[in-house]
Formats: C-alpha cells, structure tokens, sequence
C-alpha cells in the first residue's frame, strides 16, 4: 500500500470499531470478497470507505446494512467492481511474485532460524567446540515450502471468493471449513508419507552467511516491487 492507501485504511479501521455486530459481520465478509477482486488496494479502501459512511448513517437511524445495499451482497460488491479500474495480466504476474517473494522471505527466516544446523551451531558456540557453518536442505524442506505457500494461496482465495455466497448463512461456512480442513489435512499426511518414502535425503548444502543473504536480497526484491506497483495503487 501507498501512504494514501496506509491513511484510508486506517481511518476505516476506525470507522470498523462502531459498528454493531450484525453490521461488523457483513462488513467483514465483504472485505474478504474485496481483498480477493482483481482491482488496486486503493479502490478497495475508497469502496469500504463509501460502505463504512452509509452503513453507519443507516445505523444512527436503527437500519441494518440491508437497507443500504440491499439483500444480495455479493451483486452489490460484484456492480460496484466491474465499475472500476482492474489489473493488467502483468499486474497480476507481479503481484503474485511479490506475494511469492515475501511468502519465501517469511519461510526461509523460519527454516534458518529452527534449522537443527542453527541449534547445532548455537550449541557448538557455547560448547566450544568446532564450528559448522552450514545448513542442510532436505527434500522435505522444499517439499513443505510448495505445499505451505500453495495452502495459503488457496485457502485466502476460497475464503474470499466464497465470503458472500448466499448459502454461507444457512450452512454456517462448512463446506469453506470441510474444504479448508480437507487441504489442510492431506497436505499434511503428503508431507509425512513423502518423508516416510524419500526420507530426509539433503539434496545440497548451502553457507549460513550466504543463506542470510540470499534471504535479505529476496526481501529488498519485494521492497522493491511494492515501490513499483504502489505508483500505480489508484
């Protein structure tokens, strides 16, 4: 987000906090359904902003979300963004590797930190004893990475598309959680049979100094791609 952007979005998390439950319930399952649009963070705050004023207007005077928007939210939400600007296909590109790039960035800093190479080093430094300064990357490393950065792809977008189905309020979000739980799940038994069956084979080894590194160059590189595409958050 650009400073405009970070502004709005403050200010309607302020407006946020006064609304009622039901009203805060709505608005929550139409910011998902947002977050997941192919449209700039910008235009998404300006919609939640416009929503904010008239849904708290229709509050002061005892009225409930409905009697602004209506009963349908999802055709409501979907009018308002087919008015508006979207993302080019090269957009979209980028901000799925600027996703990638963070989502790496986050999951490597993890990997290095808990690594048993790192523990055995730290050991080793308080022993005394030799120091190793290197770290293993197993199959099951990369193995959890994929399913860990997909799981987490899916799971935002399943939760946002489906946010404002109409059948959400009769069944309570189950088949969301089934299908979450599901994903969940199966990748988990993946990863504990595909380490049963390869085992923790180290496909290479790689310097610690070269990994904290490698980790910050990916970083800047998201930094940088923010820089790029906040210019065009409008």
């Amino acid at each position: 987000m650009n400073a405009q952007t970070k502004m709005l979005n403050r200010r309607n998390n302020e407006m946020d906090k006064q609304l009622n439950e039901e009203n805060s319930k709505a608005m929550t399952d139409i910011v998902c359904y947002l977050r997941v649009a192919n449209m700039w963070d910008y235009h998404q705050e300006v919609i939640r902003q416009d929503l904010l004023e008239m849904v708290l207007s229709a509050q002061e005077r005892g009225d409930n979300i409905q009697t602004v928007i209506g009963k349908d939210y999802k055709a409501f939400c979907d009018e308002v963004i087919e008015s508006l600007p979207k993302k080019s296909n090269k957009e979209r590109v980028l901000d799925l590797i600027d996703t990638i790039l963070m989502g790496t960035t986050i999951l490597g800093t993890i990997n290095l930190i808990f690594s048993k190479d790192t523990i055995a080093l730290i050991h080793n430094v308080i022993a005394g004893q030799p120091l190793k300064f290197e770290i293993s990357i197993s199959i099951d490393h990369l193995l959890s990475y994929v399913i860990i950065l997909a799981a987490a792809l899916l799971i935002v977008h399943v939760i946002g598309r489906t946010s404002l189905n109409p059948e959400k309020k009769h069944t309570q979000s189950k088949p969301i959680k089934f299908i979450i739980g599901g994903f969940i799940g199966g990748s988990v038994m993946a990863i504990l049979l595909l380490i049963a069956w390869i085992g923790r084979q180290t496909l290479f080894t790689v310097n610690i100094f070269a990994a904290c590194i490698f980790i910050f160059v990916l970083y800047i590189a998201h930094k940088l791609l923010q820089t790029t595409m906040r210019r065009q958050d409008y």
